[in-house]
């Protein structure tokens, strides 16, 4: 015969189980991006800390619920410039690297062989124009012709650059117009830290589709669910991507790997409502976009 104390016990146990496999989950998001993306059957990490939210507040933001799971990688054709504005130099040979996927937590840089073993400490300087700050991150891996570095420590003065950097006013204040009729989207505008910000237009002439590429985090509305979607992007290495140049112009498409968030992330579209806000648009244009945050649902 089960007693109530035998069922409390039961209970209890099982709860344990399931606040450890909670902190596992906790653990493994802040560990940083994989290093390798080539397996788009292999579940997804998420960065545990971000910059600053559009509301100004002064914690780093975070996601908005733990249990956050991710969905299976997706593989995108995104649009990229061949240079990018913001620069890594080491201290000890004095290369320059090219900055992709640049966040609070890491970055990578665009290397043309491998330099270092995984988990050496690269010192060096990031250059965000106009600030320039001193970081020693840590060498994770590399995954084709990209390294992923990870930020384990950095002065209160260097992520407070940072932050300021990647803080949603200054990335949609930099959003400029590249290109129109792209083969991904209608208008493409290109800010500060590879912030990107895609539009596809409905017949009616409103909003078909937006998507918002900034901090490596990825933000999306479409007219035909009136939902939002927000998830991790992360450049592929060269093995996985296939490379697509526009005409004679510095652009290419490159391929990306984009794992969406099984639950729409609230610090990640309050963020993304921010960059379009400053964002230098047509004012029917922003009028449209900022309704959506309005009219969505989140279901």
């Amino acid at each position: 015969m089960t007693t109530k104390s035998d069922k409390t016990k039961k209970v209890s146990k099982k709860v344990s189980k399931s606040e450890s496999a909670e902190a596992a989950v906790a653990s493994e998001a802040a560990a940083g991006k994989a290093a390798s993306a080539s397996k788009t059957t292999k579940p997804a990490k998420s960065d545990a800390s971000k910059p600053a939210t559009p509301r100004g507040k002064s914690k780093a933001a975070k996601p908005s619920d733990n249990n956050v799971r991710f969905r299976l990688l997706e593989r995108r054709r995104h649009p990229r410039f061949l240079l990018t504005r913001e620069q890594f130099r080491e201290n000890r040979s004095g290369r320059i690297f090219p900055v992709y996927d640049l966040s609070m937590s890491g970055l990578s840089i665009k290397i043309d062989t491998k330099y270092w073993q995984p988990g050496t400490i690269i010192q060096g300087i990031l250059n965000l124009h106009p600030d320039s700050i001193e970081l020693s991150p840590r060498l994770v891996g590399y995954y084709g012709d990209r390294a992923a570095l990870k930020l384990e420590v950095a002065s209160t003065y260097s992520r407070s650059v940072l932050s300021r950097a990647l803080s949603p006013k200054r990335l949609g204040a930099s959003l400029q117009l590249v290109r129109e009729k792209l083969p991904l989207a209608d208008y493409w505008f290109h800010g500060v830290c590879n912030t990107d910000l895609l539009l596809r237009l409905s017949p009616t002439g409103d909003i078909g589709k937006v998507e918002v590429f900034f901090s490596n985090f990825y933000w999306s509305w479409t007219e035909h669910s009136n939902r939002f979607a927000t998830g991790v992007c992360q450049s592929c290495g060269r093995e996985q991507r296939e490379d697509i140049l526009l005409a004679e112009e510095p652009v290419k498409l490159e391929q990306i790997d984009l794992c969406l968030d099984s639950r729409v992330d609230s610090e990640k579209t309050l963020w993304a409502k921010g960059i379009l806000e400053a964002a230098p648009l047509e004012p029917r244009l922003k009028e449209l976009l900022l309704k959506k945050f309005e009219t969505s649902a989140q279901k």
